[in-house]
This record gives C-alpha cells, structure tokens and sequence, in this order.
C-alpha cells in the first residue's frame, strides 16, 4: 500500500487547476455569449420593425388614395407584409397619420389641415405638401427570461414620407 503524498507536494501540485479555472470561467462565458445572442435578436427585431414601417409609409406615400386615414387597412397590411413575425395584429400595432403644410415662394412653411379648406388655407403662389406618418408597435420575446428584466420588450418605429401629388 501506498502512502498519501506529503502535504507540502499537495499544496504545490498544479494538477487539476485547469479543470477549477474552467468551472468558473464557463459560466461567466456562457452568459456574455446568451447576452450577446439577446442585444442581436433585439437588433435585428429593431431593423425589421423599422422596415415595416418605412415600407408602409412608402405605400401611404404613392397617392392621396393611399396616405388617406380610411386607407389605414392597407397601410397596415404593407407594414405586415413586411416584418410578418413582428406584425401580427396590425389594426392595433400600425396607426398613420397626414400632415399638411403650405409653403409660399419664400421658403416658409406653415402647418394646415388637411380637408377641403386646405386651398383656401393656402393663398398663391403657395404649394399644399401632403405627407404622411406611420408608426408601428411590436413586442419582442427574448430567447430567454432573465430575472429583474421583463418577459417582453416593446419596440416603436416611425417613418414619415412625402406624398406624391
């Protein structure tokens, strides 16, 4: 039978120290690689969001026909044929919205409503600019629930676009 090693060679043995740093850097490595995953899928949910709304103030943008509030159907369906994983209930995530303005010879420009006034609004040589603003809404989940941070994360776009006349 053998002896147990004497104490000072145990104290001095490098044996194992590897498997011992590796237990408790894994984890730490493991959460920056789970929050680097996160901060990308909140990215990229980010980017397609804004291209669900920049594409359906784009088809607001084609016509009067299309920026009209009655057309809010339509807007909102361009929105969802964009981001169609983010978009999922699109009378309550898209709202758009009209903007009128006069601008006169010298540059200026003066905010006015959008009706039938609007040329009487606008007294020449001055030019009615229609534009129009979409908003969208949508939630998030990450891949993984962390504690203290919520379950999902809301996320808010806007494009705002000439309309042609």
């Amino acid at each position: 039978m053998k002896n147990p090693p004497p104490l000072e060679s145990l104290a001095t043995s490098e044996s194992g120290n590897a498997l011992i740093e590796l237990a408790f850097s894994l984890p730490l490595f493991l959460i920056l690689i789970l929050g680097t995953a996160e901060i990308a899928n909140l990215a990229w949910s980010s980017v397609q969001v804004n291209n669900a709304a920049r594409a359906a103030a784009a088809y607001a943008a084609q016509s009067r026909a299309n920026s009209a509030p009655a057309n809010i159907t339509n807007i909102a369906l361009a929105a969802q044929n964009e981001a169609p994983n983010y978009i999922t209930a699109p009378s309550t995530q898209v709202t758009s919205t009209q903007f009128c303005s006069c601008v006169g010879s010298d540059g200026t420009s003066n905010t006015i409503t959008c009706d039938t006034d609007a040329l009487s609004s606008c007294p020449p040589p001055g030019v009615i600019q229609l534009a129009v603003q979409v908003n969208v809404q949508a939630a998030v989940t990450p891949f993984v629930h962390y504690p203290g941070l919520p379950a999902t994360y809301t996320l808010n776009a806007q494009a705002t676009m000439g309309v042609a006349q």
